[in-house]
């Protein structure tokens, strides 16, 4: 199933890095000839008295705050020389874009992060990291660092490499339909990557050998041993070396027919962790957008072990698209 994105938001906060967002969701929204909106969510304002009582300013400069803020918005589209929709609003970021996003009916974000990681991440949390679990469309990460330039204006952003994360599940097939989408329409590598776990091979020590085995064990000789621990290992290898074959052809047919004229999927078996093998891989393979799906874990889940794409988000440098399976 093609993928194709009708509407297209770029949730932006006037840094140096909107035009980063701005050019991605430019260069989006024209490959898949979709609809661009530009978003801003102005925090709410509250202002301290002569006597350091707090108090909510009148809706009057609220409504001055957000006619500045739509100026603000018309002259950067302006200037990146785009067609989009501005839409200005006041709130908690995450809870605002996830509103517009159901009410208008998108179908991608494009958001930055700006890190932040261990205790003050769980804490306080980023808007990134709630709208990874409050969207119910996909989301584009791009990366901001402070020693970074501002992105130039470019009318087409660098997709050469794209690579899926594969673990055969619910949300990773919709990954795959993603990255396939995306691979098509900018002419890019499609790289599919499983990461399985790592093995620890058997080797048994004397003390193993002998309870495993029956009958008389004085008789044994070192030979006997050494051939038995042979074997096993072995036959650890055979099973790993097939089920090794058995993901490679899963991997490789999950590309249609049709789309082999023009991709030929590049795949590869990692072994390790699965969010730094990840990142490992598109740092050497030079990947310019990595596509994840969206398990969903608890909260203290997350603060104690943190979900795969939330990991790789929170550290690779290059964009990562995270998507979600409705229910």
């Amino acid at each position: 199933m093609r993928i194709q994105p009708k509407k297209i938001m770029c949730a932006v906060d006037f840094s140096d890095f909107s035009h980063l967002i701005l050019s991605y969701g430019r260069a989006l929204a024209a490959e898949f000839h979709a609809r661009l909106y530009v978003c801003h969510v102005l925090h709410d304002m509250v202002m301290l008295s002569s006597h350091g009582q707090a108090y909510i300013v009148s809706e009057k400069i609220a409504q001055e705050r957000l006619d500045d803020t739509k100026v603000l918005l018309e002259n950067l589209v302006r200037e990146q020389r785009m067609e989009a929709q501005i839409i200005v609003s006041q709130g908690h970021a995450a809870d605002e874009i996830t509103r517009i996003v159901q009410e208008k009916n998108i179908d991608l974000v494009i958001a930055a992060t700006h890190g932040g990681s261990g205790i003050k991440r769980f804490l306080i949390g980023s808007v990134t990291d709630r709208l990874v679990k409050t969207l119910t469309c996909p989301l584009l990460v791009l990366h901001s660092k402070e020693d970074h330039p501002a992105f130039p204006n470019v009318f087409r952003v660098p997709l050469k490499r794209i690579l899926v994360g594969c673990d055969f599940s619910p949300e990773s097939d919709l990954a795959f339909e993603y990255g396939l989408s995306l691979a098509q329409e900018f002419q890019a590598e499609l790289h599919l990557v499983h990461v399985i776990k790592p093995e620890k091979h058997i080797e048994l020590a004397t003390t193993d050998y002998m309870k495993i085995q029956e009958g008389d064990y004085l008789g044994w000789t070192r030979s006997e041993f050494l051939t038995l621990q042979q074997k096993t290992t072995d036959d650890e290898w055979e099973r790993r070396s097939r089920l090794l074959s058995r993901i490679e052809r899963q991997l490789s047919h999950m590309v249609p027919e049709e789309s082999r004229d023009w991709c030929t999927p590049i795949i590869n078996l990692l072994e390790g962790k699965a969010y730094s093998e990840l990142i490992h891989y598109a740092k050497i393979k030079e990947v310019d957008m990595i596509v994840l799906g969206i398990h969903g874990h608890g909260l203290l889940e997350q603060f104690l072990v943190g979900s795969t794409t939330d990991r790789v988000i929170g550290r690779s440098s290059c964009p990562v698209l995270a998507v979600r399976k409705l229910l």
